[in-house]
């Protein structure tokens, strides 16, 4: 393996931090504002309005903005004018750009919004336009851009990044070093209960800090929700039916969650978990998403050095292919323009490294390191996040260590993926709609106790389900059921 890239950037955490830690982003930084997209500046360039997400406008956008501008004239004629919204305040923000028509060119969506936005007529149509561009079905494995069409068409550029998800254990080394040395050989549910004896006995204290999301991996490890909207309805990764189950009560799940109760119940989870916002206190081992050298970031986060094994198989689908998207809004005055801008980024090194890593001079600079070209990051000013810009793959590493997660770790993960039979499947909920989010209700209320094991949770899955089954699960699952059967019949 050649040498290469280095630890994640900071915004790249953000997402992936640990679920069983309880941790959140609380940035305070400022937002943008949202200003009128201009159409051209006094130069005459198009101006290029893309709305990203990162930790606010970074306190020296107007310096970057000049530089970017310059190399972009010479690139592909246009100007930029970047804004960026906190993670806190993202959703509302990006919910009333697009139902108010604001102006903007490019704005960072994912799978969580990308068919309901693009069924409301926020985004314009790319087929024809990437003839136009083709440096991006060049840079973005053809699986991906398929996973974005929608009735046949693409409203938006998938990132190439760690489009698989892969679930880990994060243990503390600290912890694991002096009472369970064999935590790498820890891949399972069932696998971790000695693992979490141990550090309860050496510590006196639960070791596994969970917040009311509790353990997602369980479930969606297993099982596609193939963008439903309904949390408890999904496809198996690997049991090749094709059959929409309930997921929970699948034995495969429930008898997962039937552990975590005997952890709750044996203290090895804090009392609190299914109501906890937020958890705080000592955390011997978490779960997070990512890849192996994501450890350091994660570590930082929790202020101690950690160690990783994975948990099951990564798994990929139209969700986590559609982690990160740049959509191009249906009123942009520069809808070519526009593309041009994203592709620069999937294809151009330099532009890249500028998006994601900032200003040079000021926010970075160039080294030699492990004999070639890396990054140096001379403060942690730059806000934006890297992730949701466009391709990871292709930049400049950072000077930190001589792996690189993008093409050691990220590209294994994505090639080795088990493939959901879904993937590129889209559900037209208009039949269904109001049962959906009904269901989905349901489930937000039960998902706490089962997500941390609390009480009997074959009780209480029996409950949801019975509830969710007197609000039209069945007329659900038929519905996907019936869509799901002939879009595979139409492959």
């Amino acid at each position: 393996m050649k040498k290469i890239l280095a630890l994640l950037l900071a915004s790249v955490m953000v997402l992936t931090l640990l679920a069983g830690c309880g941790g959140s982003d609380t940035s305070d930084a400022s937002d943008a504002e949202g200003t009128a997209a201009p159409v051209t500046d006094d130069s005459g360039y198009p101006v290029i309005t893309w709305y990203q997400v990162g930790s606010g406008q970074p306190a020296n956008i107007d310096s970057w903005t000049q530089k970017a501008n310059a190399y972009l004239e010479d690139k592909i004629g246009v100007h930029i004018n970047v804004q960026c919204i906190s993670w806190g305040p993202w959703g509302d923000k990006r919910s009333m750009i697009v139902q108010t028509n604001e102006p903007y060119d490019i704005m960072f969506t994912d799978s969580s919004t990308y068919a309901n936005d693009v069924k409301m007529g926020a985004f314009a149509d790319l087929t024809d336009l990437l003839a136009q561009t083709p440096g991006i079905t060049e840079a973005i494995p053809a699986e991906f851009i398929e996973a974005a069409k929608i009735d046949g068409k693409i409203y938006g550029i998938p990132a190439y990044k760690d489009n698989a998800s892969q679930q880990f254990f994060v243990w503390t080394k600290e912890y694991v070093d002096a009472y369970y040395p064999g935590w790498a050989d820890v891949h399972s549910i069932a696998d971790a209960t000695a693992a979490l004896q141990a550090l309860k006995d050496g510590t006196g204290e639960p070791p596994l800090l969970l917040n009311k999301d509790g353990i997602s991996a369980i479930p969606e490890n297993r099982y596609d929700g193939m963008g439903i909207g309904l949390s408890t309805l999904g496809i198996s990764y690997r049991d090749g039916s094709n059959k929409v189950v309930s997921i929970y009560e699948q034995p495969d799940v429930l008898d997962q969650f039937k552990i975590v109760q005997q952890w709750m119940e044996n203290g090895l989870i804090n009392s609190d978990a299914a109501t906890a916002n937020e958890a705080s206190g000592m955390c011997s081992v978490g779960f997070g998403q990512g890849w192996p050298s994501a450890a350091k970031g994660w570590g930082d986060n929790r202020g101690t050095e950690v160690v990783v094994s994975t948990y099951a198989d990564p798994v990929l689908s139209t969700q986590t292919a559609l982690g990160s998207m740049a959509c191009i809004s249906a009123s942009s005055a520069h809808p070519l323009e526009a593309l041009k801008l994203i592709e620069l980024v999937d294809t151009d090194v330099t532009f890249r490294d500028m998006m994601a890593y900032g200003e040079e001079g000021v926010n970075f600079e160039y080294v030699e390191a492990f004999g070639e070209q890396r990054v140096h990051k001379i403060n942690g000013d730059w806000t934006l996040a890297a992730y949701a810009q466009g391709k990871t793959i292709h930049m400049t590493p950072e000077d930190t260590a001589e792996v690189n997660p993008y093409v050691d770790e990220i590209l294994v993960q994505n090639e080795n993926a088990i493939r959901s039979p879904a993937m590129g499947f889209s559900f037209d909920n208009t039949n269904v709609a109001d049962k959906i989010a009904a269901c989905q209700a349901i489930f937000q209320e039960y998902k706490g106790i089962i997500h941390t094991g609390t009480g009997d949770v074959e009780a209480n899955v029996k409950a949801m389900m019975d509830a969710m089954r007197d609000s039209g699960f069945d007329e659900i699952a038929a519905e996907v059921q019936n869509q799901l059967d002939a879009w595979l019949s139409s492959k």
